[in-house]
């Protein structure tokens, strides 16, 4: 089949790029003609892309042949000219794209002009490729580009759960946007019932065309692996990579110290311009090697560090932990440094200084009281892509999803699982339907969540707590039934052909 798949961002940094990346390998693997309309840089790193092309109204141009990469199918990535703007949902740097903006900042003119490029681009596509299905991510504003490009019913839709929260709950064009394409889409897919549903509050028309289509996990990559094999080797392969040297020195936290006494917060925030956030840390092959001969169980966190994602939550949660573990934080973005003033705070036991980051830092921590005499330290790694997430994953005890706004899914809870760590994730939104799924499995209700909101940082602290006093058998024998429940369940070839089957 000839499937062209419209996604307005990269193939890597949130759920819905590395998504989109997967089900893309998927099909191709599978035989089918696949044509990939995004904004990725370096294709080079996806051995699965076999030509990319620069894509505007007259068609593609620029070609660059990659063939020769084995497989039975094909994969066309399609970059299309929409300008010097990229809107995106949440704020971060873009390569390729100095004009980086949400949504919600754009002005209508600007707005239209974005639209009406990638309306051209997909409908210079589908002529071109000849397309016999068309799948659009969102549900804005990819669903409003289809139904202009291709006409109401010749596309499907997929909702991630970011475009309803960032955009439409929050502005009335988004809201229109979004009736004008989910309403004509011929099925409107989402991750869970729950994500669904919040869509259809929005755009009523959708719900019959409601199909819960769950993301998967690529089990060959994210899979039990002792502690020691797993850091060490990504610990060896970090070493190597480049990429890293244009990360965040480790001297800045001497910075992000001054900024915390003097209660500077113009200061912290400016930190995080000084170096490039969306690499990883150079010193993060020194400090994950040093983790994998620590002895504390590691609680880990994988994603975003913004506060959305209530990283704070559980950076505050585990100084009320009652044995003494290590939390390793793999991620980047806007928040970094008030989340390492977070755990200068808590190391000091500072209740001043951690009053200030709840206040002015906007972090729903609560009064914590950090024990002073307690061990617990903190690894910041950076960025670490789909090559460092599998072992980092691997060497986590628990792996928190501690997420404050509503979520679709929960990649991380699922890809933890399949690498063995035990999930703890906020009970609500699509979470709550992962965390039931995985407690169902192992026929353990509440295992695996905890109820958010006001008191959730000794919730979630009793929950760590939980799952590391279980005796070493039993918490071997939940590993191993989350792992092969995903393996079963969530997989990206499941994904790829539920998608097809909902055309």
């Amino acid at each position: 089949m000839r499937i062209l798949i419209w996604h307005g961002w990269l193939l890597e940094g949130s759920g819905s790029n590395v998504g989109t990346a997967r089900i893309a390998e998927a099909w191709r693997a599978a035989g089918h003609d696949v044509a990939l309309l995004c904004q990725e840089r370096h294709p080079e790193r996806y051995p699965w892309i076999d030509t990319e092309c620069v894509l505007d109204g007259d068609g593609p141009s620029e070609v660059t042949d990659r063939r020769g990469r084995g497989g039975v199918g094909r994969c066309v990535l399609l970059r299309p000219l929409i300008g010097p703007t990229l809107p995106v949902f949440v704020l971060d740097r873009y390569e390729g794209f100095d004009d980086v903006r949400t949504f919600l900042d754009l002005a209508d003119d600007e707005l239209e002009v974005y639209l009406r490029a990638n309306v051209d681009a997909l409908a210079a596509a589908a002529e071109w490729h000849r397309s016999e299905f068309v799948i659009v991510g969102h549900a804005v504003p990819g669903p409003a580009i289809a139904r202009r490009a291709v006409g109401a019913g010749g596309f499907i839709a997929k909702v991630h759960g970011s475009d309803l929260e960032y955009a439409v709950r929050p502005q009335e064009r988004y809201r229109e946007l979004a009736r004008e394409g989910l309403g004509a889409a011929r099925a409107v897919l989402g991750p869970t019932i729950e994500v669904l549903e919040r869509c259809a509050g929005f755009v009523p028309e959708m719900r019959h065309l409601a199909r819960v289509v769950a993301p998967g996990v690529d089990v060959e990559a994210f899979r039990p692996r002792p502690r020691v094999e797993a850091l060490a080797d990504v610990a060896e392969r970090l070493a190597i990579d480049p990429d890293r040297q244009r990360g965040r020195p480790a001297g800045i936290d001497t910075s992000v110290e001054r900024a915390l006494d003097a209660r500077d917060a113009s200061a912290l925030d400016a930190i995080g311009a000084t170096y490039a956030q969306d690499v990883p840390e150079p010193d993060a092959p020194t400090r994950l090697a040093a983790s994998a001969n620590g002895t504390a169980p590691i609680v880990g966190y994988l994603g975003k560090l913004i506060p959305q994602k209530g990283v704070a939550l559980m950076l505050a949660a585990q100084h009320e932990v009652a044995r003494e573990t290590e939390a390793l934080i793999v991620g980047f973005g806007s928040h970094r440094e008030w989340l390492a003033a977070l755990a200068i705070a808590l190391r000091r036991s500072d209740r001043t200084a951690l009053a200030w980051l709840r206040t002015v830092g906007d972090m729903p921590i609560g009064d914590v009281h950090p024990p002073g005499d307690a061990q617990r330290p903190v690894t910041f790694t950076g960025r670490l892509d789909h090559r460092y997430a599998p072992g980092s994953l691997a060497a986590m005890d628990v792996v928190v999803v501690p997420s404050i706004l509503r979520e679709a899914f929960g990649m991380v809870a699922a890809e933890g699982a399949a690498a063995g760590a035990l999930p703890l994730v906020a009970r609500h939104s699509g979470l709550a339907e992962v965390a039931s799924a995985l407690e169902s499995e192992v026929g353990h209700p509440g295992m695996f969540s905890f109820e958010p909101g006001e008191g959730s940082v000794g919730r979630l602290a009793a929950g760590i707590d939980r799952l590391l006093s279980l005796p070493a058998a039993e918490r071997d024998a939940l590993r191993a039934g989350v792992s092969a429940f995903v393996a079963r369940e969530w997989t990206w070839d499941r994904t790829a052909a539920a998608i097809l089957d909902s055309w």
